[in-house]
């Protein structure tokens, strides 16, 4: 009887703080959330670096995001820009023998892996985790283009997202330099600069 209550006991008091954990990483969740939401307007500077030690593939880039209300346009160098001008998502791409730019509907840009035009607030609904330290481990209640979210925060600063596929590759985002100041910002892409035209914008045309 003795070892069937101490069972129980040790079963309730692993829930209570199962259930503490799920509570702090909501809070934390809520928190980010709110932080950033109250700032339509920013400029930050990311680092981004796709991993998948399988596929024995790496790669590095750095770029820089603003994004102004629906508006955003991340750009990595001249040669690749995502861009949404609140009506119309673009993905331009320049190599040495080819370029492309593809057209999806806002907010339907499947080649993305995360929303970057609310890359500070995607994470604030429809995910659940918990909290490890300074780092929120997140899944996705629906079926979303990654499996899970790491997401490293120092007090109420967003220091990077690390958002993992389903074929194991790792696509982090390294945030710096975040700024409220956008001004002289250009959403503008430029079609005739690339070669081969992919419309996707089937149903919002």
């Amino acid at each position: 009887m003795k070892t069937l209550m101490k069972f129980s006991l040790v079963s309730v008091m692993l829930m209570l703080c199962s259930h503490a954990f799920a509570q702090d990483a909501a809070s934390k969740i809520q928190e980010l959330y709110s932080k950033y939401s109250n700032m339509p307007n920013y400029k930050v500077n990311v680092q981004y670096e796709a991993v998948n030690e399988n596929m024995g593939f790496e790669n590095t880039q750095n770029g820089v995001l603003v994004v102004e209300g629906e508006k955003y346009i991340l750009k990595y160098g001249p040669n690749e820009t995502w861009m949404s001008d609140g009506k119309v998502e673009y993905v331009g791409t320049k190599e040495e023998d080819h370029s492309q730019i593809m057209y999806f509907c806002d907010g339907d840009n499947t080649e993305a892996i995360v929303d970057f035009g609310a890359m500070m607030t995607f994470f604030g609904q429809g995910h659940s985790g918990t909290i490890s330290g300074s780092t929120l481990k997140l899944k996705p209640n629906s079926a979303m283009n990654y499996k899970e979210l790491n997401i490293e925060f120092s007090g109420n600063e967003i220091k990077s997202i690390n958002a993992i596929d389903d074929f194991g590759t790792s696509h982090k985002y390294i945030f710096s330099n975040f700024s409220t100041n956008t001004s002289g910002t250009s959403f503008t892409i430029n079609p005739a600069e690339y070669a081969e035209k992919i419309n996707e914008r089937r149903g919002c045309e």
